[in-house]
């Protein structure tokens, strides 16, 4: 039984640091490698990839961050208060298009500010 415990533990730790290797911190890249990737995946379609991992991950984030949000101020998840599916990712890139020194992360902090203050529908 302890070894079973020991290998288990080892075979997690090894997938763990395997996929801190592959899977990179999208949270402090900068918003201008988002916008330039987007600009990219226009006429470039070897980077739409790279931009839909972006999409993803800033997607992921921006749900991680407002159900935590909601639930620890005991209110309703602000992302139900979006007009539109892609409304996020339109004005996360919008964001980062004006604010070039702010991470991907902040852009969602921001966008979920910007969906706390509208009234409930």
């Amino acid at each position: 039984m302890k070894n079973t415990i020991v290998l288990l533990a080892l075979a997690l730790s090894l997938t763990h640091a395997h996929s801190q290797q592959t899977v990179p911190n999208l949270g402090e890249k900068v918003c201008p490698l988002w916008t330039a990737v987007v600009d990219r995946a226009k006429t470039d379609e070897s980077v739409k990839d790279q931009l839909l991992m972006m999409d993803w991950w800033a997607m992921g984030y921006l749900k991680g961050m407002a159900t935590s949000y909601a639930h620890f101020n005991k209110i309703e998840n602000p992302l139900l208060k979006m007009r539109g599916v892609n409304e996020s990712t339109d004005w996360m890139r919008a964001y980062c298009r004006v604010n070039s020194n702010k991470a991907i992360s902040d852009a969602a902090i921001a966008f979920i500010a910007e969906l706390e203050s509208r009234p409930s529908r």
